[in-house]
């Protein structure tokens, strides 16, 4: 009777350690799961939070683009010495930020020449066209800034059918890039947001932007076709 008491015990012990086994995997599978499940979860939520902090940059950024824009058309309106008229085949935005750069470039010391026309056909296209000259000439007065001192210089092509501008500026530093994106010069590890800005406008434009420095001076090409 012992023996198969002990037995039975022996049984029913062995049992309900399997059992436990069994919810402890169970549970620890379980567990396992949703850990995996919560980290899906917080990747993906880091991912589109960087995504969201990228885009807000790039809206501030070119929300301060076109307040320069606006600033600068201000400041040729009120000048009291203000510029000859334009004529009919010259945007006005245009004469506004080449005057802005102009004045900024004279302040600073920097020899600048922008000889830049946009025809007055490209009306539609005129907020864009300004992002990149505005992205492209900001971008050399800073680079100017860093060299302490230099030149600076752009122009253009426009028909009815495609708009092709060059800016170039002293330069003494090669371009970075990493995973095919171009980094800032004004921070260690940020990207380029107005270079990309470029490149996306040209892009959408069914044209294209290319950047290079070589003999000293940085070299920025965009052309775009007619939309």
């Amino acid at each position: 009777m012992t023996t198969s008491l002990l037995a039975a015990v022996s049984s029913v012990l062995a049992l309900g350690l399997l059992l436990w086994v069994l919810r402890l995997r169970k549970t620890l599978r379980r567990e396992r799961e949703e850990n995996q499940r919560l980290r899906r979860l917080l990747r993906v939520g880091s991912q589109a939070a960087s995504t969201d902090l990228a885009q807000m940059k790039k809206l501030r950024h070119d929300l301060r683009q076109y307040l320069t824009l606006a600033e600068a058309s201000a400041v040729l309106r009120d000048a009291p010495d203000p510029a000859p008229p334009v004529g009919e085949l010259e945007s006005w935005a245009v004469s506004a930020l080449k005057r802005h750069y102009l004045e900024r470039a004279k302040v600073l010391g920097f020899q600048a020449d922008l000889q830049i026309t946009l025809p007055q056909t490209w009306e539609d296209a005129i907020p864009d066209v300004c992002l990149v000259l505005n992205n492209l000439l900001e971008n050399a007065i800073e680079a100017l800034q860093r060299e302490g001192g230099g030149w600076l210089r752009a122009g253009s092509i426009a028909t009815s059918g495609y708009f092709s501008l060059v800016v170039g500026n002293s330069c003494t530093k090669p371009l970075r890039t990493l995973g095919g994106r171009y980094l800032s010069s004004k921070a260690p590890g940020r990207f380029g947001i107005g270079l990309e800005t470029v490149q996306e406008i040209a892009k959408r434009y069914g044209g294209l932007a290319e950047f290079t420095v070589e003999n000293g001076a940085f070299r920025a090409s965009v052309f775009l076709l007619r939309p």
